[in-house]
């Protein structure tokens, strides 16, 4: 995670970056095309390109761990090189790394995270990323930092324990601002996935975040992983999902999910059947393999879905507007439910012995002449 460590001490020197932007202005860079000849929004496209974060390869997780996956195996950091040329890049650029790259958090026991992490909604990871923000508003002088995303992984009781709350609470009032969120559930963050119970997700949870969420959101999105088995249950819960769920930011603008489907975003992927030093034959595809499947609700302003052609459900939005007095008469949980059981075999004979009775009943009458 990028961090900027402020002073502990005032009788410390200033930290490198409040004595390089506290100095005399830098040099224009006249003779530099960079300045004189590209337009700010050309330059900010470059810079964006030169510090967005990337997999770090020389670090590479266990691939035999819970938090191993696609865009996470390994940790992510950027290259700062561009920041020491000059002053006046510094200028432009100090607080970029930051703000560019996603900021991930995992609400989850220890062993889901990957170790550099401290857990929790109030952990060090959530810590460094607001002190972080908090230093960039001082030296900028206003009142919010913009970053393009941020991932949350978390197991149901967490989010059911009120932890995605406090963290959007964290967010809101720390003046950090995401323009998306993205919330994964995990295989291994359902509900008794050990024992292979069906799906459920409750959904108290979203009238406990009801405006917590910054208003800079514009998309908030909903990853429901499981095993590909599952896959009729992940399908459900994202069908139901799409008809009956909504978020509601600070300053009370709702976000709702297209009701048809449409958005709904579907990935697979496969990864080892062994974690934390147990193989989990039961959840193999194939011999040390488990293949995954996602589906990944996205929630807009009905505008926004509207415009893309989408369509949002009536009563969602009679609901979300009602607030959360109304909503909370709803039932918001959602569980796959299975289909019934297809008949036994002594059923199934007893219903075939039944119908052929019936024919024969109908043969005999038909064969009754009536009397002239």
């Amino acid at each position: 995670m990028f961090t900027i460590s402020p002073s502990s001490s005032s009788s410390q020197a200033p930290p490198l970056y409040m004595q390089l932007l506290s100095k005399q202005a830098p040099n224009p860079q006249v003779e530099s095309p960079l300045f004189n000849v590209f337009p700010a929004e050309i330059r900010s496209q470059i810079f964006t390109l030169a510090l967005s974060d990337f997999v770090d390869t020389e670090r590479q997780y266990d691939a035999r761990t819970i938090y191993a996956r696609p865009s996470y195996f390994a940790p992510r950091k950027s290259d700062l090189r561009l920041l020491r040329t000059c002053r006046a890049i510094y200028a432009e650029t100090w607080h970029l790394p930051f703000s560019l790259r996603e900021q991930t958090h995992w609400l989850t026991s220890d062993d889901r995270a990957p170790p550099e992490y401290k857990t929790g909604a109030t952990g060090w990871g959530l810590y460094d990323t607001l002190r972080t923000a908090g230093v960039i508003k001082a030296a900028q002088g206003v009142n919010e930092v913009e970053i393009q995303s941020m991932r949350v992984f978390a197991q149901m009781w967490a989010i059911e324990n009120g932890r995605m709350r406090l963290l959007m609470r964290d967010l809101t009032q720390h003046g950090v601002a995401p323009r998306m969120v993205t919330l994964t559930i995990r295989h291994t963050d359902w509900w008794w996935w050990e024992n292979d119970h069906h799906l459920k997700f409750e959904g108290d949870w979203l009238a406990d975040c009801r405006g917590n969420i910054p208003s800079s959101v514009r998309e908030f999105h909903i990853e429901l992983e499981s095993l590909e088995r599952k896959k009729d249950q992940v399908d459900a819960i994202a069908k139901q999902m799409a008809q009956k769920w909504y978020l509601v930011r600070k300053d009370g603008v709702a976000l709702f999910p297209d009701c048809s489907g449409k958005s709904v975003r579907i990935d697979r992927w496969s990864g080892s059947s062994t974690w934390q030093g147990r193989t989990w034959i039961r959840e193999q595809s194939a011999p040390g393999r488990i293949d995954y499947y996602i589906a990944t609700v996205v929630f807009r302003p009905q505008r926004v879905v509207e415009r893309n052609g989408g369509t949002v459900r009536p009563e969602t939005i009679e609901i979300a507007r009602a607030g959360s007095a109304l909503a909370s008469r709803f039932n918001m949980k959602l569980a796959w439910t299975p289909p019934p059981p297809p008949p036994s075999l002594e059923e199934g004979q007893r219903y075939h012995d039944d119908h052929d009775e019936d024919e024969d009943e109908d043969n005999e009458m038909s064969q009754v002449v009536p009397s002239s």
